[in-house]
């Protein structure tokens, strides 16, 4: 068995009888295609759920779905234009692009070129975590309303949610949300600053 089937091998377990005694048979079997875009998937880091990653290769939910349902599609490769796209979504979250190449059915060789190429197509990218201060309940209201007067009337869903996405950033710039440890939050123009809560007055002295 060469090396490169060694990675696309697993066992299962199956309950077997003989002569009336159950027993567990471990078997090997090959992982289809299917599975194993699942499981790599499922390794990204950030992680990506199937709508995300259906939305960034610019394809439906149910199209991108079926390529991961290993009952419906039974091919043993995966179209190699898609291969190429999948393998350029989850290089940015620390996946070998050359282990995504190989469910196009690539040999090794073949997939390195195309794994350098994806690895040199990269966008310069850093994830950070940060924490954020966010609006109140009201103040959050109030940004959406003003959010919602730019979408059209008869939008549909997909075009409000669009809309609303490109418009959010700015909404919360309007509201003063900011990072713990940068001092003050900015206070949007023509708004008040509340007074201070109220602390308890020193115990009085008098009779």
């Amino acid at each position: 068995m060469s090396t490169a089937c060694i990675d696309i091998l697993y066992t299962k377990q199956y309950v077997c009888r003989t002569d009336g005694v159950q027993n567990f048979c471990t078997v090997a079997a090959m992982i289809s295609a299917s599975e194993r875009l699942k499981k790599l998937r499922m390794a990204a880091d950030p992680p990506i759920s199937i709508r995300r990653m259906a939305d960034e290769l610019g394809i439906g939910f149910p199209r991108y779905a079926y390529f991961e349902d290993s009952k419906r599609f039974k091919k043993r490769e995966l179209p190699i234009d898609l291969t190429r796209k999948i393998a350029g979504v989850l290089a940015l979250r620390g996946i070998d692009p050359a282990q995504v190449m190989q469910l196009a059915g690539l040999r090794d060789d073949e997939a390195e070129p195309e794994a350098q190429a994806i690895e040199a197509g990269k966008p310069d990218v850093q994830y950070v975590t940060m924490s954020v201060v966010l609006p109140s309940e009201a103040a959050l209201t109030d940004m959406f309303e003003g959010l919602l007067a730019f979408v059209p009337e008869g939008a549909s869903r997909a075009e409000a949610a669009r809309i609303l996405a490109q418009r959010l950033p700015t909404g919360f710039a309007a509201t003063g949300s900011f990072a713990p440890g940068q001092g003050k939050a900015p206070t949007p123009e023509g708004a008040t600053v509340p007074p201070p809560p109220a602390k308890d007055h020193p115990s009085s002295s008098r009779p």
